[in-house]
């Protein structure tokens, strides 16, 4: 289980995509999963000038915690991440499951890092 300081990210996370549910089409987008919590909410602070969603990561993808940053501008976000050194797995959602489609992390989502 993801550490107590992490609680209020997560809540966060969960109603966003709540929200992101009711409003919008989500298998539009490209997925973008992390190795760890910390890293997630790093790229999203990185990232919350572009048009992006963050969410946590879905269950089908990674069964623990973790967040994931939706995106259809999916070249855009890969240079920004490329560009600061960030390892990434891209995933998108066809015909109802989640296909990995790019790249490859290990994933410590629940092991935080410090």
């Amino acid at each position: 289980m993801a550490e107590l300081k992490y609680l209020p990210a997560g809540i966060r996370l969960h109603i966003q995509e709540i929200i992101f549910k009711i409003t919008d089409k989500l298998d539009d987008y490209y997925y973008f999963v992390f190795e760890d919590i910390p890293t997630g909410l790093k790229v999203e602070h990185l990232l919350k000038k572009e048009n992006i969603k963050s969410i946590p990561t879905p269950n089908e993808i990674f069964k623990e915690c973790g967040v994931t940053i939706l995106t259809k501008e999916k070249e855009k976000i890969k240079k920004i991440l490329q560009k600061n050194d960030i390892n990434y797995e891209i995933w998108k959602k066809e015909e109802n499951k989640f296909k990995k489609i790019e790249g490859n992390v290990d994933i410590l989502m629940c092991n935080i890092k410090d």
